[in-house]
Parts: structure tokens; sequence; C-alpha cells
């Protein structure tokens, strides 16, 4: 490796840009947090959008633009695992840094636009987004009371293989289905769901196709049910109590991955005042509502749940399914950092987080990491968030394709 860093050193170095792209720059001296560990006083060099070469002995090519690194952290963008997008969204993201987000339910079907914009190098305004598309429902099911009418759902004598070919006939990235009953978001009023019948008959359509399947749950049964049909991941914690034993060992001998979400169960918050000029009116709105679903002890369930999962081993994604009451794009993935130290992964491990294990478990090979080769998504921040986690929202810069990020709100 420290050959392979010195060939490449030698090469920049004997390279004088005369007219660098507007997307290609060096950090020099800076700690780097690279997606899994940790490098102290390194350089790193963009070219053409992509990360070109890391290291404390990488040389940086005459005439390259140069950020000064020293006293900061340079990570990669960060990676929401579970959003639902709506116009101006990505863009709130971007200003907190979020890169990448996955939607997981939307009917506006923009997958086209989004997916041309991810596959570009050039300048962006918004985070790039994945899409499940519609999720897969059943009639009066969740969410019905935010989705068109006329949106389609899986009736009990349809094909759940026909359901999940036209999701993705009109490109959804993966597919979500619903296993909700109410019975602990709102348990006066019950609403019908997928039998698990019919949860398994979707999850194996998709994994035939060759679709990565994620199963939006609240309680643990449901939970284990969707792993009992092979689930690759689920997208909430549930909040009916904390992991039991049998959870646990179902998620390890499935591979299971949960998707957070802690901050949703958490109180609302007062927008901080070192974010306020990077704030959106609709962010700093939405962070301040509350949730009519979360109940007393929901919170301290999904900790204690999250706690006892990453203890075991099962992977852990940061996601924050803003933008619900008390969420926001962007910075809530912030605060959900934050709760998973409280959970008791290390700052390292929050960070993973939301970087390199959402890349690998969605099969994004150029995200997530600060590695040669990579997506030159990037974020600068003062201090060091592998020690204080908090520092993640001391933003210096941020880099989208190798362009520097504008930071101003909208108003």
């Amino acid at each position: 490796m420290n050959q392979f860093i010195g060939v490449i050193s030698w090469a920049l170095a004997s390279v004088a840009l005369a007219a660098p792209a507007p997307n290609s720059f060096a950090v020099q001296g800076v700690r780097i947090f690279d997606g899994e560990k940790s490098h102290a006083h390194a350089n790193v060099v963009v070219i053409d959008g992509r990360v070109a070469a890391v290291g404390p002995g990488v040389r940086i090519p005459k005439n390259l633009p140069i950020v000064d690194g020293t006293g900061k952290t340079l990570l990669p963008g960060f990676l929401d695992a579970h959003v639902h997008v709506f116009p101006g969204a990505q863009s709130d993201a971007l200003r907190f840094g979020v890169t990448t987000e996955f939607d997981m339910f939307n009917v506006t079907h923009d997958f086209e636009q989004w997916r041309r914009q991810r596959e570009s190098l050039g300048r962006a305004t918004q985070a790039d987004t994945w899409s499940a598309g519609i999720g897969v429902t059943v009639p009066g099911g969740h969410p019905v009371q935010w989705v068109p009418e006329n949106m389609p759902r899986l009736t009990r004598d349809a094909s759940a293989g026909e359901f999940v070919a036209a999701r993705i006939g009109e490109g959804s990235d993966y597919i979500k289905l619903i296993v909700e009953d109410n019975a602990v978001l709102d348990p006066a009023h019950a609403i019908p769901t997928l039998t698990p019948a019919q949860a398994c008959a979707v999850i194996a359509a998709a994994r035939a196709r060759g679709k990565l399947t994620v199963a939006h749950v609240t309680s643990q049964s449901n939970a284990l049910m969707a792993i009992d049909c092979h689930v690759h991941g689920l997208a909430h914690t549930f909040v009916d109590g904390p992991a039991g034993e049998e959870l646990l060992r179902r998620a390890r001998e499935e591979g299971v991955f949960f998707i957070s979400t802690l901050a949703l169960l958490a109180s609302p918050l007062e927008p901080p005042a070192t974010a306020g000029a990077w704030m959106s009116v609709g962010q700093a709105r939405s962070l301040r509502m509350s949730n009519p679903l979360v109940h007393p002890g929901d919170f301290a369930n999904a900790v204690e749940s999250i706690r006892r999962l990453h203890t075991a081993g099962v992977p852990v994604l940061a996601g924050t399914d803003a933008p619900a009451p008390g969420t926001a794009h962007g910075i809530t993935l912030h605060r959900e950092l934050a709760i998973l130290v409280q959970s008791g992964l290390t700052p390292e491990e929050a960070l993973a987080s939301a970087t390199a294990l959402p890349a690998r478990v969605f099969g994004l090979a150029d995200r997530g990491r600060v590695s040669p080769g990579a997506r030159a998504d990037l974020v600068l921040v003062d201090g060091d968030p592998t020690v204080n986690i908090s520092d993640t929202l001391r933003i210096a810069m941020i880099w989208k394709n190798g362009h520097a990020v504008d930071r101003t709100a909208p108003r």
C-alpha cells in the first residue's frame, strides 16, 4: 500500500495542472475518517470530481488549489438511509453534508432525473437520490392518510410478483413493504396490513429480480415476521420493547440490517444556533413539530434495542425518516449520529453507519468512503467527530462531485 501511494504521489507531483478543472483540488494536512477508520495528518488529492490519492506521503500537483486541513477532519459525504423527498428536500440535505439520500416511499416518479444526476460528476445543488418508489401496502393500509387514493395497492387476490415487477418497471431501486397494523402507533385505530403470506411473496418476488427489500415495522412481532420472510432490512427500530434474544438470533442468522430512525422518537428540537444560518424555514418548522404517534417509552425502547442489536453484531444504518414531525432533511442526520453514540456506538461506528456501511448495503461502490476512485462527495469539519460526534455540525466546507457547495439557505 505504501509503495502504491508512493507511485501515485510521484505521478501526481510530476504533473503541473495549468488549468485545473473546477472540481479538482487538494486538502493538505487533514485528519481523515475514510468511512471505516481514521488517519492523522494526511493529504487528499481530487481530480475531476474523484479522489485520486489519499495518504500522509501524497504529493500535491503544482497549480492545484489547496485547502488547509489543519485542525479539521475530512469525512465522506453522509448517506441518510431513510427519508421521504419533496421539492427542495435534497437541497436542504446537501447544505448539511448529506450528499446521498435513500427515499423510502415516493409517488412523484422523478426516477429518471435522479438517475441522471447520480451518474453525473457535474455541479449539483441537491443530494443524489435512490428510491423505493411506491411502497407495497394494502387497501386502507399505512400510509393511506398521506398518499393519493389512486395509488396502487396490493389486494388479496393480486399477484405479488406482478405488483413488484410494476414497481421495478416504474424505476424503483429497491422494494419497500409496509407491515403496519397500528398496534403500536395508534392501537385504538387498527388498520389492515400485509399478511405474512403476502409479505413473504413480495420479498421472494423482489429477491428473484435482484432487488433489495426493506420492511416498515414498528413492533417486534412484525419485525420477526419480516425476518422470517428473508427481508434484507428493516426501515425502523421497533418501539414496543427492547430487542429480545430470539429477534437478535434471527437477525444475525439472516444478516438483516436495521435503519435507526431514533431522532424520530426524540423530543422536538429547537434548531441549534450554530446551524440557523444554513436552515430553510421549512427545516426549522419541521424540527419544532411534535409527533402525535410517539408515546412515552418509545425512545428508550428503541435506544436499548439499537444497543442490543449493535452489541450482537447486527448492522445499524443511520436514517431519519425526514421530514416526519420533529425531523428535517440534512440537519437531523447529525442528531441521529449523536443518539447512536448515546445508544452505545463509538463515534467512529456512528460515522460509519452514515457513510461506508449504507454504501455497502445498498451497493454503491463509489460513495461513503475517502479512497482512491471514490466520488469526491466530501465534508470538512472543524474539530474531530471521531472523538466528539457533535463536531459533525461544525461544517467548514462541503463538496459534491468535487464542486464546492453553496450553503446559502433559501428564505
